[in-house]
């Protein structure tokens, strides 16, 4: 009896396991690209970009100038 409990418990485990282990969902579809020559973010602000490089290329140059002195 004690075997026939085991075993009933052993497929009750294995069938509760194998459903919670279905088939995952299906992956989410890709994004669509955006079309070619659309304007990417930074693209309107390149020019601002480019000065704030420049400006903080500078403080980082005057700052390791005025440490050695």
């Amino acid at each position: 009896m004690k075997v026939k409990k085991f075993k009933l418990l052993a497929a009750i485990l294995f069938f509760v396991f194998n459903v919670n282990a279905a088939d995952p969902p299906p992956p989410q579809p890709a994004s669509i690209p955006p079309p070619v020559g659309a304007e990417a973010p930074i693209d309107s602000n390149i020019a601002v970009l480019f000065l704030i490089g420049i400006t903080l290329g500078l403080f980082f140059i005057s700052r390791r100038i005025s440490q050695k002195e």
